[in-house]
């Protein structure tokens, strides 16, 4: 036996779940650090194109929470003997300002229902996931704040990118 596989026989068993439980977490655990790792880039991309300096602070603020998240899930996925997958490069269409953070919080948003299904899902087998992504969503709702709060004070009207 390899062993990548008597460790996550071994997480199986410490944790007293069926492989179905097993590998559904480690599907949650590595959809979300893709998605993680694929806001930072987003975020970092998005900075760049901030009209207004305290706007693309903050956008850097959060792409630099975002890969922190994606490094915790990265801990608890090769704790449980996984694999990281692979990410998606994502790439930015050109846009104002106002329209990069309007989308950016619409993702934060759908990021944020998906979550709260991972959650139900993990909560009473995996305490320890359950907290980790209980931390990750607390995090995340003062982001989505941060994003409105700058969406508000933005105009939806200004200058294209240069």
């Amino acid at each position: 036996m390899s062993f990548m596989k008597s460790l996550s026989e071994w997480w199986r068993r410490w944790f007293g779940s069926s492989n179905d439980g097993y590998y559904t977490v480690l599907g949650i655990l590595r959809h979300r650090y893709a998605d993680e790792k694929q806001h930072a880039a987003r975020f970092r991309q998005h900075a760049q194109k901030m009209q207004y300096p305290q706007f693309r602070e903050a956008l850097l603020r959060i792409a630099a929470d975002e890969s922190k998240h994606a490094d915790w899930l990265s801990e608890k996925i090769n704790e449980l003997g996984g694999l990281l997958p692979a990410v998606v490069k994502t790439y930015p269409t050109e846009r104002n300002s106002w329209q990069y953070l309007r989308d950016d919080l619409e993702e934060e948003r759908q990021c944020a229902a998906e979550l709260e299904t991972e959650m139900l899902s993990v909560e009473s087998d995996y305490p320890d996931i359950m907290e980790l992504l209980r931390r990750i969503d607390e995090e995340e709702h003062k982001h989505r704040d941060e994003i409105r709060e700058m969406l508000m004070r933005s105009d939806p009207q200004a200058l294209w990118p240069a």
